[in-house]
């Protein structure tokens, strides 16, 4: 029994603490994923602690309650970076870029329907196909792809300069567009355009 135990907890450890492709990339986690880090890491130690089982001593019912709360918040802490994107996962921040990047559509203010079409423009650099997330050599500062963010929250990496976006909710939202190496590491300087919109 307890052999089973000690290998459920390694198992549901490593796949808590493998980045998600938006950590790997941004160095955070989406709300979603944070969610679901931490409804998995309090299964997780219930299975452990099973809380439910009666013990003799106060300090051992203490002990019961508060491990599975404590491997939640710790594993959730270990699993994600937080909810404001950081310096990647590797360390590895790209040289300044000179490339500008706008957002054309939707315009600020714009009042839409739930369906959203991004289109950005971008000055000085290219957006390079899917296949192209290896460089070797210097990393070249004017090619690269598009990474989209909604209200914080990374959606799409995007290889091209339109993208669209399905089933937003009702309310006010924050479109971002970060240009970012053809391997998907941010420049220094972080080339980003933000536009707020409605979705009615």
């Amino acid at each position: 029994m307890r052999d089973r135990r000690w290998f459920v907890a390694g198992v549901a450890l490593a796949l808590l603490l493998a980045p998600s492709p938006a950590y790997a990339h941004l160095g955070h986690c989406t709300n979603a994923e944070a969610a679901s880090t931490i409804a998995v890491s309090g299964l997780l130690a219930v299975v452990l602690f099973r809380p439910w089982k009666k013990v003799s001593t106060l300090s051992a019912k203490i002990t019961r309650l508060a491990l599975p709360a404590v491997l939640a918040i710790a594993v959730t802490a270990t699993g994600c970076g937080g909810s404001k994107p950081s310096t990647p996962a590797t360390g590895v921040i790209h040289p300044p870029s000179p490339v500008r990047i706008q957002i054309t559509q939707p315009t600020p203010n714009q009042v839409t329907g739930p369906d959203v079409t991004l289109v950005v423009n971008l000055v000085g650099g290219m957006v390079v196909p899917a296949v192209q997330t290896t460089v070797t050599g210097n990393v070249p500062t004017d090619r690269g792809h598009i990474h989209v963010s909604l209200d914080g929250a990374l959606v799409n990496m995007a290889f091209s300069t339109t993208q669209d976006l399905h089933g937003l909710k009702p309310g006010p939202h924050t479109l971002t567009a970060e240009f970012v190496a053809v391997d998907h590491l941010p420049f220094k300087n972080r080339p980003s355009a933000a536009v707020l919109f409605t979705v009615q």
